[in-house]
């Protein structure tokens, strides 16, 4: 009989200490089987008083490795500032998200997921029975901000085929808007139209095939980190770069398995971090899942208790 696959984790944590337990705690219920490590990435600067005293404890029964990058880039896009250079420094490279876990695991796949998830089935499974020979698979494409997808000529399933011109793409923007900052013109150029600004692989959740993936990224291969962002969002610079190479990355509506931003009212994980009263609300939402449907103690909310 074939030894099954084995698949590592990695996450990043800024702050959502619950959140973050509820998600490896959920994936490791439905997925566990597929899972050897978890690595965690801690970000050096932590929000609203983390303590994440309770998700060690929690977690003290898995395969976990921890680590604290010595830098904290938050959003910075680095591709473009005098930084770039220093991506050549493992201390500063692994400061990117999920790039500490993607040089350290010797597994062929690699999941990517935010702290802010609830998996309801095997994603995990899911997704190695599909990925085939893609360099990835998950959700493809932010496509409710690209008016490709607005004018009904694209969606994520179809990302490689619908490969418009320049002046294609500069009309589509014309006629439905850029709901992003920044001009899509600095994106794209009129060599290099395709992939469209809003595509990429999501890292909500993702399974990345490594032995593709790891020749061809920093620090061996040309092609940035994927968890950097260049002004658009986190992998899309990646995914420019792989597909200009010819990777590709199967698409696959992972929604009966798994719920992004699920303890938000808004359906969003980043914006909280800037609001308290939401943050602290989305905690108490995953306080009380770990309460109900994890076995945790019953005494109120407070940031670091330990378990009961």
């Amino acid at each position: 009989m074939q030894a099954r696959p084995l698949v590592d984790v990695a996450v990043s944590v800024y702050g959502k200490p619950y959140q973050t337990a509820v998600t490896l705690l959920s994936l490791m219920r439905y997925s566990g089987q597929w899972i050897d490590k978890i690595y965690i990435t801690e970000e050096r600067k932590q929000p609203n008083g983390s303590d994440l005293t309770l998700l060690h404890q929690l977690l003290r029964d898995y395969n976990t490795v921890y680590f604290t990058p010595r830098f904290f880039l938050w959003y910075e896009d680095i591709t473009k500032s005098y930084k770039r250079h220093l991506l050549s420094l493992p201390a500063f490279r692994h400061a990117v998200r999920y790039q500490y876990a993607w040089e350290k695991t010797d597994k062929s796949y690699l999941l990517l997921t935010h702290n802010d998830v609830l998996y309801r089935d095997d994603i995990v499974g899911a997704y190695l029975e599909r990925i085939g020979d893609a360099v990835g698979i998950g959700k493809v494409g932010q496509c409710w901000n690209c008016p490709a997808y607005k004018a009904q000529k694209c969606w994520g399933g179809m990302y490689d085929q619908y490969q418009p011109d320049y002046a294609e793409i500069e009309q589509l923007y014309q006629t439905y808007g850029n709901v992003r900052k920044t001009p899509f013109q600095k994106i794209i150029c009129a060599d290099h139209s395709w992939p469209l600004p809003e595509c990429r692989l999501n890292e909500f959740t993702a399974l990345i095939n490594m032995p593709l993936a790891r020749r061809v990224t920093m620090p061996y291969g040309p092609a940035y980190p994927l968890g950097i962002t260049d002004g658009v969002d986190t992998g899309t610079k990646w995914f420019r770069q792989i597909s200009e190479m010819g990777l590709r990355a199967t698409n696959f509506e992972y929604d009966p398995y798994a719920q992004h931003g699920w303890a938000s009212a808004v359906s969003s994980g980043h914006q909280s971090l800037f609001d308290k009263s939401m943050y602290d609300a989305e905690e108490e939402r995953a306080y009380q899942v770990l309460q109900n449907e994890y076995g945790l103690g019953t005494p109120a909310l407070a940031y670091g208790k330990t378990v009961s």
